[in-house]
């Protein structure tokens, strides 16, 4: 394990040799999870040492010192592990109880971007989540998947006709496209997306049956 000294002093003393780091991830392979470590009292993150190409040794990069490169990297982290929040489902007919071979209709009112700011490597990030698309999982073995949020009756949007009666768990599932700016500048796309997992609710599908109303 290189000194963050150590490693400045090699790179700067003009020996010939070209000298780079690269941070380092914690699964060894995408950068899903990066390696924070302390040098000093100084927050940072561990870095591999190449030397004309060839890995040498970890060290450690305090985090004002991590280049424009790497804090992408560490915001595309961020924007994977952060808590963006699941959609709430609104099912109708409401109650928790819908009919059989009736259009059920399902929407969220969870539709706005989201925003998160953050400190990375001593620079203030925003972190901004798009949701682009849901899906509706009706817990009979369907799915429907949209870039809709669906809408409240009486403007159907996403609908789903029961077969048979029973209880069922439904959800809806909600995946984000994400963009951020460093230190208030220009908003940049990020390349990936992530799916956020709605919680279940119950519903039970039951059959309509005839009344006989006496006058």
């Amino acid at each position: 394990m290189w000194t963050y000294a150590d490693y400045s002093s090699s790179a700067n003393s003009g020996d010939g040799h070209t000298w780079v780091v690269t941070i380092q991830c914690g699964n060894g392979g995408i950068c899903v999870e990066h390696v924070e470590c302390v040098e000093g009292g100084e927050e940072g993150y561990v870095h591999d040492v190449y030397m004309d190409g060839t890995d040498v040794g970890d060290v450690c990069v305090p985090g004002r010192e991590v280049d424009q490169v790497n804090i992408v990297q560490l915001i595309l982290r961020e924007f994977r592990r952060y808590g963006w929040p699941a959609s709430r489902l609104v099912v109708q007919p409401t109650g928790g109880r819908t009919l059989v071979n009736f259009e059920t209709n399902f929407y969220t009112p969870d539709h706005r971007p989201v925003d998160h700011s953050v400190t990375l490597a001593g620079q203030g990030v925003d972190i901004r989540a798009h949701p682009v698309e849901y899906t509706y999982v009706f817990g009979d073995g369907t799915t429907e998947r949209t870039s809709s949020p669906g809408a409240p009756h009486p403007d159907l949007d996403v609908t789903h006709q029961y077969l048979r009666t029973g209880a069922v768990a439904v959800r809806v599932d909600t995946t984000y496209a994400g963009e951020y700016r460093i230190g208030g500048g220009e908003w940049i796309s990020i390349p990936d997306t992530l799916t956020v997992v709605g919680a279940s609710q119950g519903l039970e599908v039951v059959e309509a049956l005839p009344q006989l109303v006496l006058p």
